[in-house]
């Protein structure tokens, strides 16, 4: 009797860890799947420190990228960490992009970015122009003006600092924290070494991802401040004196480096229920930004125009992809062949005076 018992507790034993052992199993089946799919659906290069001062951070160098979030894109990152998978041949940076995740352009692929066809647009007309792009994810134009000295000194380029912006009105805040150099950190990865190699994993890349989305919504914006004795506070809510001044230190400093400064201009862009496609900012305030770098020697490139006409012409949106709500969010491969020709014209239009 004794011996059955110890049998079928044997048994039981046996059945129990064979089922853990499927559990287990199945789990690491089921997460290696999953990572496989997010190889090609959501699998960025992670962030890392920068070093240089030229952006806050950059991804990881020569690695393969993809995404799936937002239309269906892939390439790969060059020796810096940046999207520029065009050949230099050995030709010298004529033109450097600075810009957010828009410029840096991993929402189509690499051979649709805005500076893969700039450089393409160069080859044909035999400039031997090479165009390299520095632009990064949360990179707003006060955080790359915050760097502009930086990149000028390392990067050197022969001819032009191409600035994207968003925004024509200023934030007299953020204008104050760009001209002291006081933006907030942007920090690379988690700050954990465990999570931080785990994050390599395109699955728990893409949790990770998710979990920061959902904490950002809950915590809203992060409050900014100004230095108590910062050079910059007098601003106010006064966003034309910040706009004027960001511009000004914009010129200087191109000037400085003996290059010729370009902000070129992303709308925001909105589908009414009319059915028209129109920009945010009012043509006033385009007019006005357009006066003052006029002002102050700065190219200006505004791509509403092209925009607009676009979708009149050919019902063609420059921003959202089939995946997600049309019109809306980043460019699409359309919307950067458009940054793109509009960025060509007014360097050439400059030129032709």
């Amino acid at each position: 009797m004794a011996g059955r018992t110890s049998e079928k507790g044997n048994t039981t034993g046996k059945t129990i860890f064979c089922f853990i052992g499927k559990v287990i199993g199945a789990g690491i089946t089921a997460f290696a799947i999953l990572a496989l799919f997010c190889v090609f659906y959501y699998n960025p290069p992670v962030h890392e420190p920068c070093g240089n001062g030229v952006t806050s951070y950059v991804r990881q160098a020569d690695t393969f990228w993809a995404r799936g979030t937002e239309g269906f894109a892939m390439g790969t990152t060059d020796d810096s960490g940046y999207n520029n998978s065009y050949p230099a041949d050995g030709r010298k940076t004529a033109i450097l992009m600075m810009g957010s995740s828009q410029t840096e352009g991993l929402y189509v692929n690499e051979d649709d970015c805005v500076s893969y066809l700039l450089n393409e647009k160069y080859a044909e007309d035999g400039s031997n122009r090479y165009v390299y792009n520095v632009g990064m994810s949360a990179h707003t134009i006060y955080r790359n003006i915050s760097n502009l000295e930086n990149a000028l000194k390392v990067y050197r380029p022969a001819e032009y600092v191409a600035l994207e912006t968003g925004t024509l009105a200023m934030n007299p805040v953020e204008a104050a924290q760009a001209l002291n150099h006081e933006m907030p950190e942007l920090t690379a990865g988690s700050g954990i070494p465990a999570l931080e190699v785990l994050e390599k994993n395109p699955y728990i890349k893409l949790l990770y991802q998710q979990y920061k989305n959902l904490q950002s919504q809950n915590n809203g914006e992060a409050d900014v401040t100004i230095t108590e004795n910062a050079g910059y506070d007098v601003f106010g809510d006064d966003t034309y004196a910040a706009t004027e001044e960001l511009l000004a230190y914009i010129s200087r400093t191109a000037e400085e480096a003996d290059v010729q400064a370009v902000i070129y201009y992303i709308p925001d862009m909105t589908l009414t229920e009319g059915g028209s496609y129109e920009c945010s900012a009012s043509v006033d305030t385009r007019d006005t930004f357009a006066e003052l770098c006029g002002k102050y020697n700065i190219i200006f490139a505004d791509m509403t125009d092209s925009v607009e006409e676009a979708y009149v012409k050919e019902h063609i949106v420059a921003s959202g992809f089939d995946n997600t709500t049309v019109g809306y969010g980043h460019l699409n491969a359309y919307g950067h062949e458009l940054l793109a020709q509009c960025i060509y014209d007014a360097i050439g239009e400059e030129e032709q005076r």
